[in-house]
């Protein structure tokens, strides 16, 4: 649902960008009602709640992802105009702009760290039967 919304102007409007991280973390942020009404003594259960998590946990990288690529593509293109050009301010004040742009759409990186080693850290509390490693922190 979010993806269908995730274009290049997406990545350069934050409040929207977030907007979508928010409802795409969703599935993290009710957690606890949700492993509450899960059947944790039940393989299946887990199973099909830790694909949510997962499902989740791929939508929102590859949003991150797309949005970096995107903003790279542009500061590399005004990289190289200053480079034709070193004395255009314009330029320079837009690739600013886009660099901390960037660095807040890399940021959201390291809350999704948080938010993953939280919700992974109650799923396996509630649903001890169930292996995790795919979706273990990256070190």
């Amino acid at each position: 649902m979010a993806e269908k919304r995730l274009n290049p102007s997406t990545c350069y409007n934050l409040s929207f960008f977030k907007e979508i991280m928010k409802e795409l973390r969703r599935v993290d942020d009710n957690i606890i009602p949700r492993m509450n009404m899960t059947d944790t003594h039940s393989e299946k259960a887990c199973g099909e709640f830790f694909s949510q998590l997962a499902e989740s946990y791929r939508k929102r990288e590859n949003a991150v992802d797309y949005c970096l690529k995107i903003m790279d593509e542009q500061i590399d293109k005004k990289t190289k105009l200053l480079e034709e050009d070193p004395d255009d301010f314009d330029t320079k004040s837009s690739l600013f702009s886009d660099e901390t742009k960037r660095r807040m759409i890399a940021n959201e990186l390291v809350v999704e760290d948080i938010v993953r080693a939280r919700s992974l850290q109650v799923f396996k509390t509630k649903c001890k039967i169930f292996d995790t490693s795919s979706l273990e922190l990256k070190s």
